[in-house]
């Protein structure tokens, strides 16, 4: 028999965890590794200021895609400097950087081992490549408490659109029939592209405040301040020790 978890007045069966600023803190690695990226450049002859390269880079990530492996030989391509040296040493200090600075979030592993310790079904959905996600499960360790993971070549839709958490639901439905989305909850940093979505599924929300880029309020069931105050909504009396 599969525990149930209570939020609030709800039976929460199953959980689906958005990925990048919520699990992790996407926009300090990217921030930390792009600027590792500009000052291996310059060493390595890039002719430019260090604020004025880091800007045009990320304005270049952000035309091509924040995921894009192309980013830096378009830089330096559109500021006429392309040198194969200039573009390994980019290469070789942005991975280096991100690997530094891919961190979770305080109290993401326990509050995902308490979960699963309670009988949640835990689900990532996500608009990364499916490699790149897991490169960051793997990361952190904590690919394994995952039953299954949505990414982008999954649907070649964005989780705005719906597609994404409708095949999530899909896939919890072939693992449990029984459920209901009303004994879902969907965990996301955007209002918008993780939890209108869920809404019109009929899904519980809760907002990852910690991971906003852009602090807005409303438009979810829950906020969470903290990864841990997702435990506090679950199980209070069981779970208060983990906080001091």
């Amino acid at each position: 028999m599969c525990s149930q978890v209570v939020f609030g007045m709800k039976q929460i069966r199953a959980v689906l965890f958005d990925l990048d600023n919520t699990l992790i803190d996407f926009l300090r690695m990217k921030e930390e590794a792009c600027r590792a990226a500009v000052d291996a450049m310059i060493r390595a002859g890039l002719k430019m200021d260090r604020e004025t390269a880091y800007a045009r880079l990320m304005e270049v990530y952000f035309a091509v895609g924040i995921e894009s492996d192309t980013a830096f030989a378009r830089f330096l391509e559109t500021q006429g400097q392309f040198k194969h040296k200039t573009l390994a040493a980019a290469i070789n200090a942005y991975l280096k950087g991100k690997n530094d600075y891919l961190k979770a979030y305080p109290h993401v592993e326990q509050t995902l081992r308490a979960l699963k310790n309670a009988g949640v079904t835990l689900v990532l959905v996500t608009d990364a490549p499916k490699t790149k996600a897991y490169q960051r499960l793997l990361a952190m360790n904590i690919d394994s408490y995952f039953d299954s993971v949505v990414a982008y070549e999954d649907t070649n839709r964005k989780k705005r659109e719906g597609t994404p958490l409708r095949l999530a639901m899909e896939k919890l439905k072939e693992k449990m029939p029984e459920i209901e989305n009303d004994e879902v909850l969907m965990v996301g940093d955007s209002i918008e592209r993780d939890l209108r979505p869920a809404e019109k599924l009929g899904l519980n929300t809760a907002l990852a405040k910690y991971g906003q880029n852009e602090k807005k309020k409303g438009g979810a069931d829950y906020e969470l301040a903290d990864m841990r105050d997702l435990l506090l909504i679950v199980q209070p009396e069981k779970q208060r020790r983990l906080y001091p």
